[in-house]
């Protein structure tokens, strides 16, 4: 189901652009009672139908949430545009150039270094109040990669160029990779490898993809995800003290340990590694809540010791558990 965080703001869009939500709503087939519900969330079909209604409805592929807009089909002739590039640094740099000719638009650029790169999304956020259009480009250009090259691109790790929104606990849904709040630009960082991927797509499997897309990108889980976000997505169906092993989750992800250790190598990463993210996400967000004991933050990630904790905790932040604490309640 889909949460109604990521409902309400498309649909704030939809009326900043002048149009009645209700009429985009039942025109998307939708029943008229749910959108009275407070907390209302729809299926994953119901809100790929809404999206493409509002594109269609409102012939903005933006939902009025950037300071141009996007005629419907703009993105289906971006995707026709680098479906015959080379690799997928090609295509990035087309789709770049392909946004580039609309004056005020948002785009993407790409920051390459030796190892790692930066897929940069550059648009306006003060038109973007409750940041779903940063959301959703982030989720289309992480997704639309992966499917151009026929394969997961391991998410390292997204920030955002923007305060963490009140729904910041749902990036973990979304991009299943440790997100970062108020840096200086959003972006997606990704091993530089995987530029080099050659394109597999081809304009036949382009008509069939686009469909669906990208609505679908945004309405369901990725279904080109890397090694690193279906352990994310694991790790959190297990209590934090008691993690699965690398035997245990290469046995549940059907494969061995050695293809699972070297798919995480691939990846630049360790399973140590990802384990010890999920728990410093998982202390860092409890040390935020002034009335949460420390000691009782170590036995809930599965410390013996409260002193194994502020040792572990220290090497992963830089910070004690209690410099950390007071760091963000200052704020």
């Amino acid at each position: 189901m889909i949460p109604h965080e990521f409902i309400d703001a498309p649909l704030r869009g939809v009326e900043s652009l002048g149009f009645n939500r209700r009429d985009i709503w039942l025109r998307a087939g939708l029943d008229p009672q749910a959108l009275q519900q407070p907390q209302l969330n729809i299926s994953n079909d119901d809100y790929a139908r809404l999206l493409f209604t509002i594109w269609h409805a409102c012939d903005d592929e933006f939902m009025g949430l950037a300071p141009v807009r996007s005629h419907f089909g703009t993105f289906s002739m971006m995707c026709k545009a680098i479906i015959s590039c080379s690799s997928l640094e090609h295509a990035l740099h087309r789709a770049r150039d392909f946004y580039a000719l609309f004056d005020g638009a948002p785009n993407i650029r790409l920051e390459k270094d030796k190892r790692l790169s930066k897929i940069i999304i550059e648009h306006r956020p003060e038109y973007d109040p409750h940041f779903f259009l940063g959301e959703s480009l982030l989720a289309i250009w992480h997704r639309l990669s992966s499917w151009l090259v026929g394969q997961g691109i391991p998410l390292l790790s997204v920030s955002c160029a923007y305060p963490p929104p009140r729904h910041a606990a749902l990036y973990q849904v979304l991009f299943a990779t440790p997100v970062k709040f108020s840096q200086q630009q959003t972006y997606l960082l990704i091993p530089t490898r995987m530029l080099s991927l050659p394109v597999s797509q081809t304009p036949a499997s382009l008509r069939a993809f686009l469909e669906t897309s990208p609505a679908d990108f945004l309405a369901r889980p990725n279904p080109h995800e890397s090694m690193t976000g279906r352990l994310r997505q694991l790790f959190r169906q297990y209590p934090m003290d008691a993690l699965p092993s690398l035997n245990e989750a290469s046995e549940y992800l059907k494969v061995s340990g050695a293809t699972l250790r070297r798919r995480l190598s691939e990846e630049q990463t360790s399973y140590q590694k990802l384990k010890d993210e999920c728990r410093m996400e998982e202390a860092s967000l409890m040390l935020t809540q002034p009335d949460a004991n420390i000691r009782d933050i170590a036995e809930h990630l599965g410390f013996t010791e409260a002193s194994t904790f502020h040792r572990a905790f220290k090497k992963w932040q830089g910070l004690t558990p209690g410099e950390y604490r007071a760091q963000k309640l200052e704020r």
